[in-house]
């Protein structure tokens, strides 16, 4: 537990306070004076010196002293000095404030820049920085506040701080620790399906603004419904057999209006003039088949002999080629014996002059032409028989050539002479006959030709004319009469049309009359299903809303349960104060506040001064134990109380007192000092 103590505490020209020494050497005082003598000056600048700031929280009070114009004393310097022991240790702070003159280059006269403020540790000259860290090392200022004022809590901090504060010192009280204090609020899990008690509450609130909504708008709308049902007193069956009467007559001139228009009438005309038309092919058709079949047979005949006769001079001219190779051939015959004889008789007198071709010896001589001496007889000899055999030896050997190519000649000749033979005879045994023969069969087909021709001519100018026979000359006129028949139907066509669809036209009028009353039964009846959905919808709703109040209500009984749980704890806390942290409005639900009760008496309506202080005072001895520090209680007004409550720390009461027109310092139990 850190305890703070004063020790003394120094004023010189602070707040109309020209010189004051409070020495209270860590006991309890009580500090004496008139109205207006300074008392609660003395904690405005203890409050000053640690947290810039007096006894109401203002950091804007006026610190320099007046004159009694009320114009400022120029030139002082307002100061405060504490002296504390802090666990032990003694801590000297110190704090003047004061105005800041300058003189500027040129001036004779200085000139005011506004004030400053000094700021001193232990007799330590230290920037602002370092004496507000000096501060929050011995005690924050919200809690030093709460710790040495018994009016703060309740008159300086707002509800939901001081809530909060309560809740800190006694800790809060889970959902599920209150569910399960009570069987009766097991449900609330089901209902609640993970979300928060708040969330849930604000879910059901938005669902029932808006059942409420519907249910507000249902009762207008079912009127509204009630007002638009039409009074209808028709027969619905009635009606329903005359639409369908109206719908068959319609039908009805909607075929007519088809058959018109789509010329029923008119096609029958067009398939009888088919007919007729047909009629009338057939009669020609069987007309020019009994007048002309003689004509056709004469034809069918003549096509047949044309056929004979294109025959029979393809067999000529195949019979003609032939004859043309084989004359041909015997030409080429004949010229290649021809020729062959002219060669062979050559060969022959070649022949001739070579066998009477006799040896003559040229060199018949009986020297060397080498060496010119005369040669031995015998080898003379020798010389002119080998020269007589080479010489018989070759004309035998030409003779044997022209012999063999003589042979060859005529054995070619033989064989084209055979050649011959044998084409002619072909030529006068087969071809030359044939040829007479196929002629004449081409005269004798040409002449039958020639005569059916003739016959076919006589036959085609005899056929009668169709268009003076008497069944012709009816169909045609049959076929004029249906073709005026038709022009004139196609003609009153569309006056016909018109006069279907005017009589379609007011029947449609006539139905669509019928379908409008039916129609509002219809409306009428769909509006009393409308009326008995919404009745339905309302008694749905309400169950719901019914559903939404069992919930809410089962919310608030768990609230209230928690507020009974948690105001007991948080009571427990205290000695003297109580509090109450919810209130009930009017239509049952709970709003969370945070007032501060002695013995039932609210402190803000009908508390007396003395109650205040003391439950005060026994609100800073539970938040002295819950933040662990002891400091000095500063008590204003403190003669309302005769008797204050057991505090562990210092005390000092400024109270009132009439003849004191200076403040005077009274250490506890009873010591007695004027104050200077």
């Amino acid at each position: 537990m850190k305890k703070i103590e004063l020790i003394v505490m120094k004023l010189r020209n602070f707040k109309g306070i020209n010189q004051l020494s409070v020495d209270v050497k860590r006991e309890n005082a009580r500090i004496y004076g008139d109205n207006a003598t300074g008392k609660t000056t003395v904690f405005d600048a203890f409050l000053w010196l640690l947290f810039d700031k007096d006894s109401n929280n203002d950091s804007k009070f006026a610190i320099q002293t007046l004159t009694g114009s009320g114009h400022k004393v120029h030139n002082l310097e307002h100061t405060v000095e504490g002296t504390f022991l802090v666990d032990g240790i003694e801590v000297q702070l110190k704090k003047i404030y004061k105005e800041k003159w300058t003189k500027k280059r040129g001036q004779a006269q200085k000139e005011f820049g506004g004030y400053t403020t000094d700021h001193f540790v232990d007799d330590v000259p230290v920037s602002k920085k370092e004496y507000v860290a000096k501060v929050e090392s011995i005690v924050q200022e919200d809690v030093f506040k709460l710790l040495t004022s018994p009016t703060y809590f309740n008159e300086n901090v707002k509800w939901q701080d001081r809530r909060n504060i309560l809740l800190a010192v006694c800790g809060d009280i889970s959902d599920e620790d209150v569910i399960a204090s009570d069987s009766a609020l097991a449900k609330l899990n089901d209902v609640l399906s993970g979300k928060s008690i708040e969330d849930m509450k604000k879910i059901i609130a938005s669902k029932k603004r808006q059942i409420n909504d519907e249910l507000e708008k249902i009762p207008v709308r079912i009127d509204e419904i009630h007002k638009m049902i039409p009074e209808v007193l028709v027969n619905a069956e009635a009606l329903k057999a005359k639409v369908e009467h109206l719908e068959t007559e319609i039908n009805g001139l909607k075929d007519q209006r088809y058959t018109v228009t789509n010329g029923t009438a008119l096609l029958d005309k067009q398939h009888q003039m088919k007919e007729l038309e047909m009629q009338l092919n057939d009669f020609k058709r069987t007309f020019e088949a009994d007048s002309k079949q003689e004509i056709y047979k004469l034809q069918t005949r003549i096509q047949e002999l044309q056929g004979n006769v294109q025959i029979i001079k393809s067999e000529i001219r195949m019979n003609d080629m032939e004859k043309d190779v084989a004359e041909r051939e015997i030409k080429e015959c004949e010229l290649a014996v021809t020729k062959n004889e002219q060669v062979m008789s050559e060969l022959r007198t070649e022949y001739s002059k070579v066998r009477a071709t006799e040896f003559i010896h040229e060199y018949d001589c009986n020297e060397c032409p080498t060496c010119k001496q005369s040669l031995p007889i015998d080898q003379v000899e020798a010389a002119r028989n080998e020269a007589l055999a080479q010489f018989n030896e070759q004309r035998t050997a030409k003779l044997a050539l022209i012999n063999d190519k003589g042979k060859a000649l005529a054995s070619h000749n033989a064989h084209f002479n055979e050649k011959i033979k044998v084409i002619n005879s072909k030529l006068e045994s087969t071809l030359t006959p044939k040829s007479f023969e196929l002629n004449d069969k081409l005269a004798t087909a040409e002449k039958e030709l020639s005569k059916f021709n003739e016959k076919l001519q006589q036959a085609q100018s005899t056929v009668p004319d169709i268009t003076e026979s008497d069944e012709y000359k009816q169909l045609t006129n049959q076929i004029h009469s249906v073709n005026e028949e038709i022009a004139k139907m196609k003609l009153n066509a569309n006056e016909v049309v018109a006069e279907i669809d005017a009589n379609i036209c007011e029947l449609e009028q006539e139905k669509q009359g019928v379908n409008a009353e039916l129609g509002q039964l219809v409306n009428a009846e769909n509006q009393r299903k409308r009326i008995a959905e919404l009745e339905a919808d309302q008694k749905r709703l309400a169950e719901e809303y019914e559903e939404l109040e069992g919930n809410l209500f089962l919310i608030e009984t768990f609230t209230r349960k928690k507020v009974e749980m948690l105001t007991e704890r948080i009571n427990s806390k205290f000695k003297y104060a109580r509090f109450k942290l919810f209130e009930e409005q009017v239509n049952g639900g709970l709003n969370e506040v945070c007032e501060t009760l002695y013995e039932g008496v609210p402190y803000g309506s009908g508390l007396n001064n003395a109650a205040k202080i003391n439950v005060g005072l026994d609100i800073i001895n539970t938040l002295s134990a819950h933040y662990g520090i002891l400091a000095p209680i500063f008590v204003d007004n403190a003669e309302a109380v005769t008797k204050f409550i057991d505090v562990d720390t210092q005390l000092i009461s400024l109270v009132v007192s009439e003849k004191d027109k200076k403040l005077r310092v009274e250490l506890d139990p009873i010591e007695l000092k004027e104050a200077m």
